[in-house]
């Protein structure tokens, strides 16, 4: 059930204590430690813990992180094969066409996306750009008018209607193919 995603370091690592004879330090010393870590978390899920729900938004995208589905919308397909656009390929696409549109249009960017063999074959996988501009374009429209799937994808403190420069900001953090390492 492991995920495999890079923790920051001292998530990955157990908490050690210095050996205090009292065992008030003891405790006190878990409790800023454990609190420590929890900024971190927070940080590292892009879960903002001024705004309001934080802490439920954090359990969400944990839970999402681990594949608990308890959390999780049904997108059940049903029989067939399985889908080529998962959300998470949505989000990336959207993603590789946004982070180019400062020099190009985004039917320009997705011809681009389909010509760079190179850069983008791992995930689109010589796709023709009018394939990949079709599917661009629903996924914009998903992402500009169903605030669950942006909220789910994008995180927590933005609005319900808000599509704009600060969501794009995300999905170029989040699923931008500069940001992604090779595991």
């Amino acid at each position: 059930m492991h995920k495999a995603r890079d923790w920051p370091s001292d998530l990955r690592k157990r908490i050690n204590f210095r050996q205090s004879e009292a065992r008030d330090d003891l405790v006190a010393e878990y409790i800023i430690e454990c609190n420590r870590r929890i900024r971190l978390l927070f940080d590292f899920l892009g879960v903002d813990p001024k705004m309001s729900g934080s802490w439920e938004y954090l359990i969400v995208r944990l839970c999402n992180h681990w594949d608990i589905p308890g959390f999780q919308s049904s997108n059940a397909q049903g029989r067939g094969a399985p889908r080529r656009w998962t959300d998470i390929k949505n989000c990336e696409l959207f993603a590789d066409v946004m982070a180019l549109t400062s020099r190009m249009s985004e039917h320009a960017a997705c011809v681009h996306i389909s010509k760079s063999v190179a850069k983008y074959s791992e995930r689109y996988s010589a796709l023709a750009h009018t394939t990949i501009h079709r599917q661009f374009l629903r996924a914009k429209k998903q992402i500009k008018t169903d605030p669950i799937f942006r909220l789910q994808y994008f995180g927590g403190g933005l609005g319900l209607t808000d599509y704009g420069p600060e969501l794009i900001k995300v999905a170029l953090n989040r699923y931008g193919l500069r940001n992604k390492s090779k595991p």
